[in-house]
């Protein structure tokens, strides 16, 4: 084996050991996965198996070639790990206990393959059901293979070595406000590592907390429910100290309080039902299980969060208890992303419809109209064209080619196929009104399924296209008329959602436009032009357009100077498996994945230090408009983690699935182009404003000056941090 794959293996191994931990409690943090490590050899031969469970299962995995990312992230050998530890917690490390951990562990990975692909065809996960499986096949048959020789284990303790740190934890707890609960709580969450101690579980509370403090907070709230539940139906408790098995309400609330559920109020609230019913479970198993020799373990947590996550993918539409699509390993990190990105995309429709014109219109008569706009046609617009005295003619107004708007092109407000077209409408002379052909020359296009765009009262023979064409978005595709039912040349616009012409209308907005009042321009987003607004679709700078074209493979050298160091620092151009766009820093290995939609360019997540280059770039193009219009404002919401400190988002994430009281934005001008029409230079001014309860308490400035003379130069100027950097590429 050479070098470079005997590090690659090394790599893929301990990160893979390391995650086996962790991800008992739903985590990937590596500290926390050391510390657990380090709690599961308290006792020495419970350790040693554990750790050998692990490496058993991730060999077999990498000898038959089963996915190395799930060896590296430790779901292939998490529940080999608590196999392995609860093997040697109970019997003597020997030469036969060691063949039952080989046996065991690969029997293990094979139940882990079998669960997770079937329960993932139903969206679901396949949790500690294997470790169970498993540890009650030794339970039951290890004692009849006389040949291992099992032998009830001699202790070899950190207990039996350092008594005083176990005796110390005892009596902290001892002397704690409600020590009775929390004497319990402690034990649970230790035992979850077979480790049914108050000093082991102290170690593992303080490594939750800063793993993350929504897990801790949960893990709390979870295990008080059960045990007030307990206290006020005056239940046994011994079914709680058995085994310490009130860890059930730990792992549930972790798992749907945060992890495969977003944290929130209602996340909070569904624990209120799901903790009691774990409880119910433990009541009424644990005599039967007792019976017959087998401890409950994980059992309830295994039934109830199946259960309950099978029951919401079930709903005809996530709403309030939304499932965590893309998991970070972090209830944090799955807490704002989803909330920013519901705040950023709110409005957002999957696709996006442009207005069907160029330059400025206005609209006639708006949705729910006092003419045409109607029942179930009042979600539509009539577009004319305006002078500064808002006539919509020259002249007196007696012919079509007076009007401002009349032979004007149609754009195509979205890509798609023409599926309808009715071109033999003569115009109308001003003043008369065909109501026989009430829309006139009309142009229909297929978007998706059940999207379809309407454009009536067309310019007879003016059709650029035929039923059946593919038309781009912005595509020219007829000329403004004045047939059909219309007293003066206008453009009719509905979305519906049937290919037919008189089809009812749908309610749906308008992706990108500028609306012009008192001679300002404002940038809309996914918005409804109101009766009188004069709006136009946004145009693009050639400029900004090249300096944010960045493609696959497209190298950006910088070079950086701040108060301490002036460097060399390089970015490439990728996308992922799912054909995201990203920058990767070779220096900081940050990414930083973004989205150039034509209109806009805007950053979507970044993962990696902060305080980089990268990051700053991140902070300062947040958002922009790709176009040439000075001092139009562009904001956005932030996730607080991307700008404040970490003492102040770590306070935040205590109270954040309740409510947020720090708020982060983004705001942006772009300033002092050297030409209205076709600039060669411009600055991006932006800042990152964070508030604490609607006070201001930090703000960062970024200025992005942008110039293209041989080459295109960008040069980044951030004061607060003593930073200058300036890119300077032929492949931009």
């Amino acid at each position: 084996m050479n070098r470079e794959k005997l590090k690659y293996y090394s790599t893929l191994v301990f990160n893979g050991v390391l995650n086996s931990y962790s991800q008992v409690y739903f985590s990937n943090n590596k500290m926390l996965a050391i510390l657990l490590l380090a709690v599961s050899f308290f006792d020495l031969g419970a350790g040693i198996s554990g750790l050998l469970a692990i490496l058993i299962t991730q060999w077999t995995a990498i000898l038959f070639n089963f996915n190395h990312e799930l060896v590296r992230d430790g779901s292939y050998s998490y529940n080999s790990a608590m196999v392995g530890v609860g093997i040697g917690i109970f019997y003597t490390f020997n030469f036969s206990l060691l063949v039952l951990l080989i046996i065991s562990s690969v029997l293990t990975f094979f139940l882990t393959i079998w669960f997770y692909t079937r329960l993932a065809k139903s969206g679901l996960p396949f949790l500690s059901i294997p470790f169970l499986i498993v540890t009650w096949l030794i339970i039951l048959g290890g004692q009849n293979f006389s040949a291992l020789t099992l032998q009830t284990k001699s202790l070899l303790t950190v207990e039996k070595i350092f008594p005083e740190f176990f005796t110390i934890a005892n009596q902290w707890v001892a002397s704690l406000p409600f020590a009775d609960l929390f004497h319990l709580y402690f034990r649970s969450v230790g035992a979850i590592l077979f480790q049914y101690n108050d000093f082991a579980g102290i170690i593992v509370a303080i490594a939750l907390l800063f793993a993350s403090r929504i897990t801790f907070v949960l893990s709390l709230y979870g295990f008080m429910l059960g045990f007030l539940f307990y206290k006020y139906m005056e239940a046994d408790f011994t079914h709680l100290i058995y085994s310490y098995i009130g860890f059930n309400f730990i792992l549930t609330a972790i798992a749907l309080g945060g992890f495969f559920i977003v944290a929130s109020r209602r996340s909070l609230l569904l624990l209120l039902f799901s903790i009691p019913v774990i409880a119910l479970i433990i009541s009424s198993l644990h005599g039967l299980f007792t019976s017959v020799g087998l401890p409950l373990y994980s059992l309830p947590f295994n039934v109830v969060v199946l259960l309950i996550l099978y029951a919401i993918n079930q709903r005809v539409y996530a709403a309030k208890l939304i499932p965590v699509k893309f998991q970070h390993y972090s209830p944090e990190i799955n807490h704002y992303k989803y909330f920013n990105y519901i705040e950023r995309y709110k409005r957002e429709t999957g696709f996006h419809i442009s207005p069907p014109f160029m330059g400025n219109w206005t609209v006639a008569q708006g949705q729910s109209g006092s003419l045409t706009h109607k029942d179930d046609y009042r979600f539509a617009w009539d577009f004319d064209v305006r002078d500064e005295n808002n006539k919509t003619f020259r002249g007196n107004g007696y012919e079509l080619k007076d009007y401002y708007c009349y032979d004007l092109p149609v754009l195509a407000p979205g890509m798609g196929y023409v599926v309808a077209l009715i071109d033999n409408v003569d115009d109308n002379q001003i003043g008369q009104v065909d109501v026989k052909n009430n829309w006139g020359n009309t142009l229909i296009i297929k978007h998706q399924d059940f999207l379809y765009s309407k454009l009536s009262h067309l310019k007879k023979g003016s059709f650029k296209v035929k039923v059946g064409d593919w038309v781009n978005a912005g595509q020219v595709v007829a000329n403004c008329g004045n047939s059909g039912r219309s007293p003066e040349p206008h453009l009719h616009f509905q979305i519906q959602s049937a290919p037919y012409v008189g089809s009812k209308t749908i309610r749906y907005p308008l992706s990108y436009y500028l609306k012009s009042e008192d001679k300002q321009l404002f940038f809309k987003t996914f918005d409804f032009p109101a009766e009188g607004e004069t709006i136009s679709k946004p145009n693009v700078s050639a400029l900004l357009a090249d300096a944010f074209q960045l493609i696959p493979g497209k190298i950006l050298t910088w070079q950086s100077q701040t108060k301490n160091a002036t460097e060399t620092i390089e970015w490439e151009v990728f996308t992922d498996s799912l054909n995201q766009s990203y920058i990767f820093c070779r220096k900081s290995k940050a990414t930083a994945y973004f989205i150039n939609n034509g209109t806009l360019f805007y950053f979507t997540n970044y993962y990696g230090k902060k305080n980089t280059l990268l990051h700053h770039f991140y902070k300062a193009a947040y958002k922009v408009i790709l176009g040439a219009y000075p001092d139009i404002a562009i904001d956005d919401p932030m996730e607080i983690t991307d700008t404040l400190p970490k003492p102040l988002t770590f306070l935040h994430d205590f109270f954040a699935p309740a409510f947020h009281f720090l708020k982060t934005g983004f705001i942006s001008k772009s300033l002092n182009f050297n030409s209205p029409h076709n600039p060669t230079s411009v600055e991006i001014k932006s800042e990152c404003r964070s508030q604490f309860f609607e006070k201001q308490i930090q703000k960062q400035e970024y200025t992005l000056k942008i110039e293209k003379e041989e080459k295109l130069r960008l040069t980044l100027f951030c004061p607060q941090a003593n930073l200058t950097a300036q890119c300077e590429n032929d492949l931009f």
